[in-house]
């Protein structure tokens, strides 16, 4: 078992607003090595710019949040976002191929409740 995560926008944002979420997944997110990608934080501004989500998050916004709570950041390289476009069409969502070519890459579990991750091999947890 993998002790090195990567947290997609629904983790988050599930996390952030205190909801239902087994406690196996809140202690990951709480103790464990959780990377967040910038492709998410892109995703979860962009909701908030779009008014689907609030941005109450305190000094620094989501990133002084993010940085608070212990997440780490991880960049999205080129050869990342080429390998998303070479995966299998399983997953439609641009974002969520990122977030999969990323934990290929850097052998991470993605915490998501989407299980059209599992159709790429990837580990994933919720």
């Amino acid at each position: 078992m993998t002790d090195r995560y990567l947290a997609d926008a629904c983790a988050l944002i599930v996390f952030f607003a205190d909801a239902s979420m087994s406690q196996t997944v809140r202690e990951v997110m709480s103790n464990g090595d959780v990377a967040v990608s910038a492709i998410t934080v892109w995703e979860i501004t962009r909701k908030v710019a779009l008014g689907k989500l609030p941005s109450d998050w305190g000094e620094g916004g989501l990133v002084g949040l993010l940085q608070r709570q212990g997440f780490r950041p991880l960049p999205l390289s080129w050869s990342e976002a080429a390998l998303a476009n070479d995966l299998p069409p399983i997953h439609k969502d641009p974002t969520d191929r990122m977030l999969i070519a990323q934990a290929m890459r850097h052998e991470l579990a993605i915490v998501t409740n989407d299980r059209l991750f599992d159709g790429y091999g990837v580990r994933t947890v919720w």
